[in-house]
C-alpha cells in the first residue's frame, strides 16, 4: 500500500515514468500490425505483454509493479525471521529503492528472478542440488523475457561452471561440467532460440529492434571498445562500493562454509554488471544497488550458515552501514532524479 500512495502521489504530481511509457509505445507499436509485422517490438516479453493486455497505462503498470514488488519483500520478510529483518533497511528506506520498487517492472521482475538464478547455480555448482540447476534454468529463461540482461549471466555462470564446480568434479570426468552447464543453459537458450525463429519468421528482421529500453544502446560502444570498458569497470566498482553488506555476505558466506566456490559465484554479479555497462544495457546506479541489495538478502535468507546468532550483529551493522553509505552518497539516475522532483514540488 505505502508503494502504491508514492504511485499515486507521484502520478497527481504529473509525473509518468519513462521506463513505462517506453513499454506503453512497444506495445502499441506491435498492436498496429498488420498481424506480427511488428514483433520485434514486443521485447522485453513479459512487460510488453502486460503493457498490451492491461487498461489504463503507465499508471497500471506502476501499480503492478507495486504489487510484485511488495510480494518479493512480503516473501523475504517472512524469510528473514525477527531477528534478520533488519537487512531489509537497504532496501525499505531508500527513496531510490521506492522508486524502483514502483516504477521499473522490467528491471524488478529481472533482477528478482535472477536472485533466484544465482542462489540455485552456487548450490548446483558447488554442492551437486539438482532442484537447485533447474531453478536456476528456469529462473534465467523468466529474468531473460524482462530483461536480455539475464543472457549475460546465463553465459557468465555457464564459464564459471569449471571454476565453482572444480573442487566437487576432481576425479570426475570432463562431462560432469558439460552436463552442469546444459542444465542451467537449456532453458534459456531455449527461449532465445524460439524467440529468434518467431521473429525470423514473421519480420523477416534478426535481431530485431535491440533499443530494448530508452537507455540502451547495445553494442553501440559510443566512448569506443577500450574506453568504454575502462569506464564500465569504474562504474561497476562504484557500485560495489555502495553495496557494503554485498561485500560483507560474500565473505561471511565464503568464511563459513570454507568454500571458495560461493565467494566466486558471488562475485558474478560484479562481472555481468562490467559486461552490461560495457555493451550498452540498460543499467544504472539505482538498478545496479537494487540488484546487489536484493542478491545479499536473498544469500541472507535462504542460506543456513547465515542463522547463526553470532552474525546478527555483524549483518545489522552491514546493513546500517550501507544505509548510511546510501543516505550519505546516493545512488542516483536521470529518471530517479525528475520522479523525486516531481514528487516533492
Amino acid at each position: 500500500m505505502p508503494l502504491i500512495a508514492l504511485v499515486a502521489w507521484a502520478d497527481r504530481g504529473g509525473f509518468t515514468g519513462l521506463n513505462l511509457a517506453y513499454l506503453e509505445r512497444r506495445a502499441s507499436l506491435v498492436a498496429t500490425g498488420p498481424g506480427l509485422r511488428q514483433l520485434q517490438y514486443a521485447y522485453p516479453q513479459l512487460p510488453v505483454l502486460l503493457a498490451w493486455f492491461l487498461p489504463g497505462g503507465v499508471l497500471v503498470l506502476a501499480i503492478v509493479t507495486c504489487l510484485f514488488s511488495g510480494t518479493v519483500l512480503a516473501v523475504l520478510a517472512r524469510r528473514a525471521t525477527l531477528m534478520r529483518l533488519p537487512v531489509l533497511l537497504p532496501l525499505a528506506f531508500l527513496p531510490a529503492m521506492w522508486y524502483s520498487a514502483s516504477e521499473l517492472l522490467p528491471e524488478v521482475v529481472a533482477l528478482t528472478f535472477l536472485a533466484v538464478a544465482l542462489q540455485g547455480f552456487i548450490h548446483f555448482a558447488a554442492d551437486g542440488d539438482i532442484h537447485g540447476g533447474f531453478a536456476a534454468g528456469l529462473a534465467l529463461a523468466v529474468a531473460y523475457a524482462a530483461d536480455p540482461g539475464a543472457l549475460l549471466f546465463a553465459v557468465v555462470m555457464c564459464l564459471f561452471v569449471p571454476v565453482i564446480g572444480a573442487v566437487r568434479h576432481r576425479g570426475e570426468p570432463a562431462q560432469a561440467s558439460i552436463a552442469v552447464v546444459a542444465v542451467i543453459a537449456f532453458p534459456c537458450v531455449a527461449a532465445v532460440a524460439v524467440w529468434s525463429f518467431l521473429l525470423w519468421k514473421f519480420t523477416g528482421n534478426w535481431p530485431g529492434s535491440l533499443a530494448y529500453a530508452p537507455n540502451a544502446h547495445v553494442l553501440a560502444f559510443p566512448d569506443g571498445v577500450l574506453g568504454g570498458l575502462w569506464n564500465a569497470v569504474t562504474a561497476a566498482l562504484t557500485d560495489l562500493a555502495h553495496s557494503v553488506m554485498y561485500i560483507g555476505v560474500a565473505v561471511l558466506v565464503t568464511i563459513r562454509r570454507r568454500a571458495p566456490a560461493y565467494g566466486l559465484g558471488l562475485l558474478l554479479p560484479v562481472l555481468v554488471l562490467i559486461l552490461a555497462l560495457w555493451l550498452g544495457f540498460d543499467y544504472n546506479p539505482v538498478t545496479a544497488y537494487f540488484m546487489f541489495t536484493l542478491l545479499a538478502v536473498t544469500v541472507i535468507t535462504h542460506n543456513p550458515t547465515m542463522d547463526d546468532p553470532r552474525l546478527r550483529w555483524v549483518l545489522l551493522v552491514a546493513a546500517l552501514a550501507q544505509l548510511a553509505l546510501a543516505l550519505v552518497w546516493p545512488p542516483t539516475s536521470a529518471g530517479f532524479e525528475l520522479w523525486r522532483h516531481d514528487l516533492i514540488h
